[in-house]
């Protein structure tokens, strides 16, 4: 099943809203969340802290050179007042890739927010490029509109609701180019159906999960669901909250399944709510749909086993727990895929799977994280099961036993987890065995209120190896994290860049064709933590935080999935053997 599919509980986008009853200079906005030129993360909500937020409406031919000095002489003059500028670019003939190099260009270092389905722009009422808003963070209201032709009258603006008055009337007059909304009004000429036009959007990325006994928290079962629950819709889509796991689409390497609607199925679907999210006489493609929600979506397992039943009080921090579990193996056994299943998804935070002999049911260190490229699957919240491509897999030798790192969360009432895992086998031995590795800083120590402390970590690969997956994993004060790779010949390469972590889904990003990586190569993981009071995840703003087991400390693992070029089967077999052998000449 798709992660398209599975994880959009109520869609991801680019956009934001205002009432269209408010006056122009007046309006309330919605939050809103969009990538700049460069692939980081912006959102409106998160500026709650400043005094102004100032957005200009860009296009690559549409600014002359005095209006951008105009913008550029209007945030030196405010450099050291809280205030946030930013360029907005809703240009449909303009693209990341031309205004990222129009930017370097023009050697301005303002972001430009890309607004590439119009929404914001739209909510925002920007006509035409060169017009400026003000954009008062605490009331979340436009406090003036102008433009950079008058930059005087936008710095008295701007001056003004920084000494606690309010600006004058609006004033949107200016040159630049007009902003055409050719989807806006196609669809007020055309008005959207829901059973042809969002039914199907839903139907394909949304109900695998909204669906009743489905993970989401509400079931998308027919059109009076949806139009009561658009709101929110609307909402998520807008932040960029849903659907969880989202990448920066125009760098990195092409990942399998990826998350998202396409700019047209968003116009469609906010358009759609803006104009009431009514119905049509036509049948319900969604009251039609069936769901049989199996344990197991890999379906039946070749071997089940039911984890100890685990106690977790109402309240209180859980210490990680070791559990072992005997498998009786009583052959070698290949695993093509693993899934477990939480016995109870509020208090199971994660599972991470190792292999241990009969003899063997120590922790042996495994407190630090540093045995990760032991294990053979886990659990954690988002994440998918763990399948193995390419005819390959993971042994489990006939006698082995699983041992089970466990971190469980109090939910405020007593409950018993009984997780289950389910196994599934080659019938043979597979071609190729795959296996972990991790890019990761284990040393560090985050300020009190820092809102981007940036951390990295090196994975040396010493072998010939074909990456497969990337998993980033961080706490709650996680902001983002990107995986590199800089090969021996002194090139490097992007793979893959998640602008906004979210540690309530952790996913593995599968490549949609592994990776080879030579002998030398170096996986480098950067990203940064927020641990700021604008961190509405942060447990606790003023203290530092260093590295640790518990969701109160944090993590910085750039975790991967591999297969080593000679790693066969056979190869491993034989690899055992010697060792068996040395050990008994001693």
């Amino acid at each position: 099943m798709s992660l398209k599919n599975l994880f959009l509980p109520a869609l991801w986008a680019l956009a934001a809203t205002v009432s269209p009853a408010l006056a122009a200079n007046d309006a309330r906005v919605g939050d809103f969340a969009l990538l700049d030129h460069t692939g980081r993360f912006h959102q409106l909500s998160y500026f709650g802290d400043q005094q102004a937020v100032v957005i200009a409406a860009h296009s690559n031919s549409g600014i002359n050179a005095a209006q951008r000095q105009a913008y550029t002489d209007l945030q030196n003059q405010f450099a050291d007042a809280a205030v946030v500028f930013y360029w907005l670019n809703a240009i449909a003939d303009d693209n990341r890739a031309n205004i990222a190099g129009q930017a370097d260009a023009d050697e301005h270092h303002l972001p430009v927010l890309v607004d590439e389905t119009q929404l914001v722009a739209e909510a925002l009422k920007l006509q035409r490029t060169g017009e400026a808003l003000i954009i008062d963070p605490a009331g979340m209201t436009v406090a003036f509109r102008g433009h950079l032709d008058d930059a005087r009258l936008l710095q008295t603006s701007l001056q003004t609701l920084l000494d606690g008055g309010s600006p004058g009337p609006a004033t949107a007059g200016g040159g630049g180019e007009a902003i055409v909304y050719a989807a806006r009004d196609r669809h007020l000429q055309q008005p959207l159906s829901y059973s042809r036009d969002i039914a199907p959007i839903l139907q394909d990325n949304c109900v695998s999960c909204h669906h009743e006994g489905g993970i989401g928290p509400w079931a998308m079962s027919n059109h009076a669901m949806v139009q009561g629950w658009s709101a929110m819709m609307r909402e998520v889509v807008m932040t960029r909250r849903m659907p969880p796991g989202q990448i920066d689409p125009h760098v990195g390497k092409p990942i399998a399944d990826t998350a998202g609607l396409t700019v047209a199925e968003l116009q469609r679907l906010v358009h759609w709510i803006d104009a009431g999210a009514r119905g049509d006489n036509s049948p319900d493609p969604l009251a039609a749909l069936k769901f049989s929600n199996p344990k197991f979506t890999l379906g039946e397992p070749d071997l089940v086993f039911t984890v100890p039943a685990q106690t977790i009080p109402a309240t209180g921090v859980v210490d990680y727990r070791y559990v072992p579990v005997e498998l009786n193996l009583e052959r070698d056994v290949w695993v093509r895929a693993m899934e477990f299943v939480p016995g109870d998804r509020q208090v199971l935070h994660h599972v991470i799977a190792y292999v241990s002999s009969p003899a063997d049911k120590t922790v042996r260190g495994r407190e630090t994280g540093a045995a990760r490229g032991e294990s053979v699957g886990g659990f954690a919240p988002g994440r998918q099961p763990d399948q193995f491509r390419d005819n390959s897999g993971r042994l489990l030798t006939k006698g082995s036993n699983l041992l089970l790192q466990m971190h469980y969360t109090t939910s405020g009432r007593e409950t018993v987890d009984e997780t289950e895992i389910g196994l599934y086998l080659h019938d043979k031995p597979p071609a190729y065995v795959m296996s972990g590795g991790v890019a990761g800083q284990r040393r560090f120590l985050v300020p009190p209120h820092a809102k981007e402390h940036r951390l990295r970590g090196e994975q040396l690969i010493e072998r010939d190896a074909y990456l497969y997956e990337m998993t980033p994993h961080m706490h709650y004060r996680g902001k983002y994290m990107s995986y590199t790779a800089e090969y021996p010949d002194g090139t490097s390469e992007l793979l893959l860049s998640v602008p906004k972590y979210n540690f309530n889904w952790q996913f593995n990003y599968l490549l949609q064709e592994p990776l080879f990586l030579p002998a030398g190569t170096k996986l480098v993981a950067e990203g940064a933590m927020d641990n700021s009071d604008r961190n509405p995840s942060n447990p606790d703003p003023t203290r530092p935080v260093h590295f640790g087991l518990q969701t109160k400390h944090e993590m910085f693992f750039g975790f991967t999935t591999l297969r080593y070029v000679g790693d066969t089967p056979q190869a491993v077999m034989a690899g055992r053997k010697d060792k068996q052998g040395d050990a008994a000449g001693r």
